[in-house]
């Protein structure tokens, strides 16, 4: 990490469809780059998977706020350590500099990064974003449009 980078903030819990099940994805937002980040575990999809046999759409629920817990202490772990390190710790880590980003769009159900070769699509899977007296979605417009200004668009 450049000495004048700095993290402006994260938005965890992004779902990406993955073969066998969701793989979870955070964003860690610096002034510099967006890294995207693999923060999946095998526990949560575990979980999450035990509890929806046992427990159905109830269990769902419960998995998604435990997973979701889970995911919020790991992005704020991975927001404070060597992003550099992070990046190369895995192959599925991605950085996306800020200029090469076209656009933002993010809705309360999901996010798209236009950029200038691809476009990553997620889920938000943070069961905050869709209550609509949680701050959470609002404060994702917040680091995102800090980072990039009128690129982002919130619909």
């Amino acid at each position: 990490m450049a000495a004048d980078e700095n993290v402006l903030g994260y938005i965890d819990n992004l779902t990406a469809f993955g073969i066998i099940a969701p793989i979870r994805k955070s964003l860690i937002i610096t002034n510099k780059r967006i890294l995207i980040l693999d923060a999946s575990s095998m526990s949560s999809t575990a979980t999450s998977a035990g509890f929806s046999y046992v427990f159905g759409v109830f269990g769902r629920g419960m998995a998604n706020r435990i997973s979701k817990d889970e995911i919020q202490e790991t992005t704020k772990k991975l927001a404070q350590a060597n992003l550099d390190e992070l990046l190369n710790s895995n192959t599925d880590n991605v950085a996306l500099d800020v200029t090469n980003i076209e656009g933002v769009e993010i809705n309360r159900k999901q996010i798209l990064i236009k950029t200038t070769q691809k476009t990553f699509k997620y889920g938000l899977s943070n069961p905050d974003v869709r209550n609509k007296k949680s701050d959470v979605y609002e404060a994702y417009i917040q680091v995102l449009q800090a980072a990039l200004g009128g690129k982002v668009v919130s619909k």
